[in-house]
């Protein structure tokens, strides 16, 4: 399996991806409604985006220094590549559907639902990732990413109950 394949470093590139992808939508769609209360909870949204691609910023410093004192890490285009490929199409699929269509999401609640799939989306991605990597390190970074995005999950339920 691929992701039996990559480090901490590639786990953190795709993490900040989905992130990055996650705050153009909560970003563009708040553009879709007028009621300026609706737009500050699409506000909120993007910056805990925002704040989630900080906190793996950070961590991904962490790696890297571990790293430096281990075994060398080797930048890869191919891989790059690839990274992009699956933080593009998968959970918040910037080049997809759901980035497309952002004009047809007509209600707050349509598009919480689609921002409540796509946290489901990016924890399942990272248990994946959690249950067939070996290093320790990556284990412990995959955790921490579970955990923001967990904690995302419910701000997003919660708000999604407001809007019932």
């Amino acid at each position: 399996m691929v992701v039996e394949l990559l480090n901490e470093l590639e786990v953190l590139q795709i993490a900040e991806k989905i992130e990055e992808a996650g705050y153009s939508f909560y970003k563009q769609i708040g553009h879709n409604f007028k009621d300026q209360a609706v737009k500050k909870i699409f506000e909120y949204l993007a910056e805990e985006e925002l704040e989630h691609i900080e906190t793996f910023k950070r961590v991904n410093q962490r790696v890297v220094e571990a790293l430096s004192h281990n075994k060398p890490y080797y930048y890869e285009e191919s891989i790059s590549v690839y990274l992009r490929a699956i933080s593009n199409t998968a959970v918040f699929n910037v080049n997809g559907l759901i980035m497309s269509n952002l004009t047809n999401i007509h209600s707050p609640r349509e598009a919480l639902l689609i921002g409540l799939q796509a946290e489901k989306d990016s924890i399942l991605f990272y248990e994946v990732i959690l249950a067939n990597t070996k290093e320790e390190m990556t284990k412990k970074v995959v955790q921490r990413l579970i955990k923001e995005e967990v904690k995302h999950l419910h701000d997003i339920k919660n708000l999604l109950d407001e809007f019932k």
